[in-house]
């Protein structure tokens, strides 16, 4: 499964209402994939909590590392952004977004995300952490 950035950082801080959902789509996938910009998203949301939700800058250093041990494999961006960057254009939707589309794609895997965007526009692709789940049951 390709995971989106806030599934990771939802359920590593902790985040209710989404907490529950996306840990448990996390320990069920039998794989968590994330192109390479995930490491730059992550730690731009985690810079934001730190500044404005007052996570303690060793917290969050901290939970760089326990998301790098969640993650089976990183894949470079390089390999995603020629037809990320067309199927951005052709749906009107940004560009680091549709790099975990394309994985999703490629891989032939879902991508778990809570983005209401591309859950709307990519439904053979994207689901929720919570439909993740419950199509696992």
């Amino acid at each position: 499964m390709v995971f989106d950035t806030m599934v990771l950082a939802y359920a590593l801080l902790g985040v209710i209402p989404f907490r529950d959902d996306a840990a448990a789509a996390l320990a069920k996938a039998p794989q968590v994939l994330v192109p390479d910009s995930f490491r730059a998203e992550l730690t731009n949301v985690l810079w934001q909590w730190v500044k404005s939700r007052n996570v303690p800058l060793k917290r969050a250093i901290g939970l760089l590392h326990e998301a790098e041990a969640l993650i089976t494999e990183v894949v470079p961006a390089t390999e995603l952004t020629e037809l990320a960057l067309q199927l951005s254009v052709a749906n009107n939707v940004a560009a680091y977004d549709t790099l975990f589309v394309i994985l999703g794609v490629e891989r032939q895997v879902k991508l778990v995300t809570y983005d209401e965007e591309l859950l709307r526009k990519f439904p053979n692709v994207a689901i929720s952490p919570a439909a993740y789940v419950h199509e696992l049951k």
